[in-house]
C-alpha cells in the first residue's frame, strides 16, 4: 500500500512541476567559420591577398585604411539558456520566476594589407566567457528577456552599406567616420555604442 502511495505522490509532484514550468529555451548560434591554428600559422609577411583568400575564404569584415585596407574573419558561438517557472494553480499565473544566461566563445582575425595587396600585419583574438545573465519576478506573464544578445547575432555591417546615408541624424552625419561604413576601420561584435566613434551617434 505504501508503495502505491509513494508512486502516486511521485506522479503528483511530477505533474505539478510540469504545470509550473513556464518555459525552458536554449538558443545556439554559430556564426562564421572556425579559425584553425593550422591556417593561422600559414600567414606570412608579404603574402599576396589571393593566397590569404585561398586559405580563409571571403572575409566577414572589410575596411579602408590610410596605408591600404583591413580584412577580418570571425567565428562566434553564442549559447543562450533561459528558464521560467509560473507560481499559480493549474497555469493561472500569479508570478513568473525567470532566469537567463548567455555564454560566448569567439575568434577574431584581423589582417592588414598595403596598397599593393600584400599582407603587412595580422593579429588574432580568442575569448570564452559569460556574456551576461539575469533573473527576475514578473506578475502574470513574463514579458522581459533576461538576456539580450541582439547585438551579438545581428548581420554583418557590409549588408547595409548602401543604406548608411539614408539613416536619420546624427547617424548619417557620422557615416564617413563610422566603423560600420567600411571606410574608417572596424569593430568587433558586442562593442558598446557608448564608446569610440559610434558614441557621436547617441542622442
Amino acid at each position: 500500500m505504501s508503495l502505491k502511495i509513494s508512486k502516486l505522490s511521485q506522479a503528483v509532484v511530477t505533474a505539478l512541476l510540469v504545470l509550473a514550468l513556464a518555459g525552458c529555451t536554449q538558443w545556439r548560434y554559430d556564426l562564421g567559420d572556425h579559425l584553425t591554428h593550422v591556417n593561422l600559422d600559414k600567414l606570412q609577411q608579404g603574402m599576396p591577398l589571393s593566397e590569404v583568400l585561398d586559405i580563409f575564404g571571403p572575409p566577414q569584415r572589410i575596411s579602408a585604411s590610410p596605408s591600404g585596407y583591413l580584412l577580418a574573419w570571425e567565428h562566434w558561438q553564442v549559447d543562450e539558456d533561459s528558464l521560467g517557472i509560473r507560481l499559480g494553480a493549474l497555469g493561472a499565473d500569479i508570478l513568473s520566476l525567470d532566469w537567463g544566461k548567455a555564454r560566448i566563445r569567439g575568434e577574431f582575425l584581423l589582417v592588414t594589407f598595403d596598397r599593393e595587396h600584400h599582407l603587412s600585419g595580422s593579429t588574432v583574438s580568442e575569448w570564452d566567457n559569460l556574456a551576461g545573465g539575469g533573473q527576475g519576478i514578473q506578475p502574470f506573464i513574463g514579458v522581459v528577456s533576461m538576456v539580450d544578445i541582439d547585438d551579438l547575432v545581428r548581420s554583418m555591417p557590409q549588408n547595409s552599406w548602401g543604406a548608411t546615408s539614408l539613416q536619420e541624424l546624427p547617424r548619417a552625419l557620422n557615416t564617413q567616420s563610422s566603423p560600420l561604413s567600411g571606410q574608417s576601420g572596424m569593430e568587433q561584435r558586442g562593442t558598446p555604442a557608448s564608446i569610440g566613434q559610434k558614441s557621436l551617434e547617441l542622442r
